[in-house]
């Protein structure tokens, strides 16, 4: 059987990322490729097939500048064909050249998260030619990566939602264990057990439902307690 984890299924879904990447690389024929993200505020590489090759997206961070961050929003692909003969941006294009880069290509990603933008950037260890319609193919892949990167934020917030949806069902459940035991205790209606437990959370500063919890956990434990303790015989 399949595994249903969230784990897993965040999983298969990274793996459909990687896979798409890898596809890209073979088809366009480039050597590897990365995907760099900006969101919070920073900038990173998310995704890459040779992790040696993070090391130029991380120098037009530092600079910022350079083809990767150009097309962060939308923009037309920039084609470096031979690195010694571009100008723009000399970082890049000395750490591309350390790093046995000869030519790139980088893609505008229509990644529709809010707050969210990404490049595809494609990295040869050779000078390359490139035609239009490998050009307009990396674009096709950017939207590829594109659904995978929305697949994968939708699942998040749709993980989170069930977990916290069950957060509240266990807050619920204990909270009305609580109102029960303080029901019989003192012969009070639910709305008045409620409201001492909305007292003793003010009074001590402490989360309803950890107030709830004590209460239903020390009754628990008196009650093990009182099981365990011998019959007295008359």
């Amino acid at each position: 059987m399949r595994d249903q984890t969230p784990e897993a299924a965040e999983a298969r879904l990274n793996r459909l990322l990687n896979y798409i990447l890898e596809t890209s690389v073979d088809v366009l024929g480039f050597d590897a490729v990365t995907v760099s993200a900006r969101y919070d505020g920073g900038l990173s590489t998310v995704a890459a097939t040779d992790q040696r090759l993070v090391a130029v997206d991380d120098a037009q961070y530092a600079a910022n500048e350079g083809p990767c961050l150009a097309v962060l929003d939308p923009h037309d692909p920039i084609l470096i064909s031979n690195m010694a003969e571009e100008p723009r941006w000399p970082q890049f294009t000395d750490t591309a050249e350390h790093f046995g880069v000869e030519a790139s290509l980088s893609v505008h990603v229509p990644v529709e998260i809010e707050d969210v933008a990404a490049s595809m950037n494609f990295y040869a260890r050779r000078p390359m030619i490139v035609s239009d319609d490998v050009v307009s193919a990396s674009s096709g892949f950017a939207r590829q990566v594109a659904a995978s990167m929305v697949a994968v934020q939708e699942y998040r917030a749709t993980a989170t939602l069930a977990h916290d949806l069950a957060e509240a069902m266990k807050s619920r459940a204990v909270i009305e264990q609580a109102k029960g035991i303080l029901i019989a205790d003192h012969r009070i209606d639910a709305d008045q057990a409620f409201g001492m437990l909305v007292q003793l959370s003010q009074k001590t500063n402490t989360k309803l439902r950890d107030v709830a919890q004590r209460l239903v956990d020390g009754r628990q434990s008196r009650d093990s307690q009182a099981a365990e303790e011998p019959l007295e015989t008359p």
